[in-house]
């Protein structure tokens, strides 16, 4: 019956931690259904990519930028397309949008006797973070319109040590639902 219990426990604790990791990186796309994204072969920076937005230079500098180009480059390459300056048919922009995160947690404060004497007081704290998600468009230079949109909110953590890994994670879980492939 003990086995029992520890399996049933196990099971319920595994699956709230996939339900959590789930909702925490979901990657939201969208794109233009009369785009043909077959005639797509070249790809170049778009200006906004190359324009600084230091609204938050924690997570938006030059180190940064450097990531996201060096990333996605390696998306677009690893599907056929080739960095072209001169004539791409893609253009891509990438930014991060920092947002603002807001915890609050019910702790309970014991004492050996409260079971006894009182109750358990509730003190409640609240905490602040930023976090930043990842957008990445893609838009055909010719029409100058958006065709294809990635955006990977939470992803990007203020106290992380591997910024770079947590960029690339990023940038090919948002291309990881980028369904087309240049043959």
């Amino acid at each position: 019956m003990i086995r029992f219990k520890t399996s049933v426990l196990l099971v319920i604790i595994s699956l709230t931690f996939t339900q959590c990791s789930v909702s925490r990186y979901s990657v939201i796309t969208d794109y233009d259904r009369d785009a043909d994204f077959s005639t797509y072969e070249t790809y170049y920076w778009s200006d906004e990519f190359q324009s600084e937005n230091n609204k938050d230079p924690l997570f938006y500098n030059s180190l940064t930028k450097k990531r996201l180009k060096t990333a996605i480059e390696s998306e677009m390459q690893g599907r056929g397309y080739v960095l072209d300056a001169f004539d791409p048919d893609l253009l891509i922009n990438s930014r991060v949008l920092v947002e603002q995160k807001n915890t609050q947690q019910s702790n309970y404060s014991y004492s050996p006797y409260s079971w006894y004497y009182y109750p358990a007081m509730p003190s409640n704290t609240s905490t602040q973070s930023k976090q930043g998600g990842v957008i990445i468009e893609l838009i055909d230079k010719d029409r100058r319109q958006l065709v294809w949109q990635g955006y990977a909110p939470e992803v990007l953590e203020t106290d992380t040590r591997e910024k770079q890994e947590e960029i690339r994670s990023a940038v090919a879980m948002i291309f990881s639902k980028y369904e087309h492939r240049n043959n």
